[in-house]
């Protein structure tokens, strides 16, 4: 027969703080909300790429739609080739376009950028603007 001895301090379970509950129950939520995060993450792309398609074909009416509706402007008449000088050591940068203009910006090598403003009906450069850091 075994003796029963009294159990000593080695042997016993230590007792939990009692934050670490609230904890547990804390990362088992969070644990959740990133699942279903990457979940409807997961679903959003899937829908977006399956529905590519659709969306194309909604935006094809569009394109057919009168230039005054879709805010993009018909150029009327051709005006051919036209030229621009393009300082030494200047580079070109963005081109954008709005309301039958053309803004192109040129990056000069002083550090100061130029933007060209062209009607895109006729071809005529209608202004420029210099753009240059603050002299000190």
């Amino acid at each position: 027969m075994a003796a029963k001895l009294p159990d000593s301090d080695q042997n016993q379970k230590p007792a939990e703080p009692s934050w670490l509950l609230p904890a547990k129950i804390a990362v088992v939520v969070m644990g959740l909300m990133i699942f279903v995060g990457l979940g409807v993450i997961a679903y959003t792309i899937a829908t977006r790429l399956a529905g590519s398609d659709e969306t194309e074909a909604a935006k094809a009416p569009a394109a057919s739609a009168p230039a005054a509706v879709s805010g993009i402007q018909a150029v009327s008449t051709p005006f051919g080739t036209v030229r621009i000088d393009i300082p030494q050591g200047s580079r070109l940068g963005a081109a954008q376009f709005d309301s039958g203009r053309m803004i192109l910006q040129m990056n000069m090598p002083n550090r100061k950028i130029r933007l060209l403003v062209f009607d895109l009906a006729t071809g005529k450069q209608l202004g420029t603007f210099e753009l240059a850091p603050p002299s000190n």
